[in-house]
């Protein structure tokens, strides 16, 4: 059963406290109505008088009866004429017929005939209205001296603290018995996975916060693994492009070096390529700097008014479709139907870090206008759906296989149509990334049939509380 340490450790304080405090109550409680025999006393005395006068020849059982209704328990008694006569009696040292002088109740002689200490015993007469009332004398139970009631505060107290010891000792070792196993568990689970296993799971048992602990080193070893095997894929995909390039600039250099340019033409043909080549290595390793940026980023965030960052894109992407002979639609609404410049409907503002938002919008419309080709057509949208603000870049160009469409956020992934286009496949991952360390989500999708050809992106943004 889970549970956490705090409500363990709470149990344990709320045992050990409690267990003397309802102790001592119980055995407080069920001493008060054994402490002070005056009232049961007045009580019985009545009941032995009444019977006395109903029937002078009284015996011992008829005295206990009355002890038991007056709720005062009789141990011994004895009914003692005016003049010491014992008419009846249970103590064994005083039988009937005995004669009692009242200097051997006082005098210490007297103890031994008693079977209790003198000062527990009562000595009244019957019926105090008489003047020769016969006198009763009697022991009764749990009439306790100075002396036993030290002795039974101490033990009282002794077990007090035996009891709560006890109940702490026991639930101290569980609890130190059940955490000590778990921590033990983990310690050994995470040597194998700090060894290099990252398959290895670390498994939680225990306490409920020992278990997060497990769910929490899982957690992060995943992301590891996937981070490791990210950066292999990466450095994979770096190094076969990076590979083309030079191979090309270091044999275009020796030809060069070689004579093997027989004309001017021929050797600035050369040149044009060693350059271009040059830009695509750094267009290259700019892209990696950013990327590598981008995934360990702590992202700043601020609320922005989304509605002033799209028109404001909106208006930075129709010209730069206009120089490239493409046509840019961009406003408010949603796909296939015609947009709005202004906003038909209430703009959220969004919770962003500005400028990688803007990289990221800028690299989905350059994607599209790098596919669509001259005299395309590319839209940016904003839109609601769900009460969440969701933009949308969508082109007509040749679109996406689909048994593709789930790798195209991958890093140095390039669908088929691409793949004699420049670029390096970072671009959709740059996205992809922003996306995510917004905690936001983003789909592809190829145009439906009835619409014509084309890829749809759309990010999905959470619009700020």
């Amino acid at each position: 059963m889970k549970m956490k340490l705090r409500t363990q450790f709470s149990i344990l304080i709320v045992a050990v406290t409690l267990f003397p405090i309802v102790f001592g109550l119980l055995v407080f409680t069920g001493q008060r109505n054994k402490r002070d025999p005056r009232e049961p006393t007045r009580i019985f005395l009545n009941e032995v008088a009444a019977m006395w006068r109903e029937n002078p020849n009284l015996g011992i059982e008829d005295i206990r009866t009355a002890g038991e209704v007056s709720g005062l328990p009789i141990i011994n008694a004895a009914l003692i004429s005016p003049d010491g006569t014992v008419l009846v009696s249970s103590f064994k040292e005083l039988p009937a017929g005995a004669t009692l002088e009242l200097e051997d109740l006082v005098s210490p002689p007297m103890t031994p005939y008693m079977d209790r200490p003198r000062s527990e015993l009562m000595f009244l007469p019957i019926d105090t209205t008489l003047e020769k009332s016969p006198l009763l004398l009697f022991d009764i139970q749990q009439f306790w001296l100075k002396e036993d009631l030290r002795s039974r505060n101490f033990m009282l107290i002794a077990s007090f603290a035996f009891g709560a010891f006890v109940v702490a000792g026991l639930m101290s070792l569980i609890i130190l018995r059940s955490t000590n196993r778990a921590i033990k568990n983990i310690i050994d689970d995470t040597a194998i996975v700090a060894s290099g296993r990252l398959d290895h799971e670390v498994k939680g048992s225990g306490a409920e916060e020992l278990r997060s602990l497990a769910d929490s080193i899982n957690r992060m070893r995943l992301a590891l693994r996937d981070m490791i095997a990210r950066r292999m894929n990466m450095l994979i995909g770096v190094s076969h492009d990076l590979k083309t390039p030079i191979a090309l600039i270091q044999g275009y250099t020796d030809a060069l070096s070689d004579n093997m340019a027989s004309d001017e033409a021929t050797r600035m043909h050369y040149l044009e390529i060693i350059r271009e080549k040059s830009v695509q290595l750094e267009d290259l390793v700019s892209d990696l700097i950013e990327f590598m940026k981008i995934d360990d980023f702590n992202v700043p965030q601020e609320i922005v008014d989304l509605e002033t960052i799209m028109i404001s894109l909106g208006k930075r992407f129709e010209e730069d479709a206009r120089l490239l002979g493409l046509e840019l639609t961009y406003g408010f609404g949603r796909l296939g139907a015609a947009p709005s410049r202004e906003a038909l409907f209430s703009v959220p503002k969004v919770k962003m870090n500005r400028s990688l938002f803007e990289r990221a919008v800028e690299n989905l419309v350059s994607n599209a206008f790098r596919y669509t080709g001259p005299g395309g057509k590319v839209e940016l949208l904003l839109n609601m759906e769900e009460g969440q603000p969701v933009l949308t870049v969508a082109d007509n160009g040749p679109g996406i296989p689909n048994e593709e469409l789930a790798y195209i956020f991958d890093a140095f992934y390039r669908g088929t149509p691409s793949r004699q286009e420049a670029g390096y496949g970072l671009g959709l991952t740059i996205v992809k990334l922003v996306v995510d360390l917004h905690g936001w989500s983003i789909s592809a999708q190829n145009r439906q049939p009835s619409d014509g050809h084309g890829l749809v992106v759309s990010i999905r943004m959470k619009a700020s509380a």
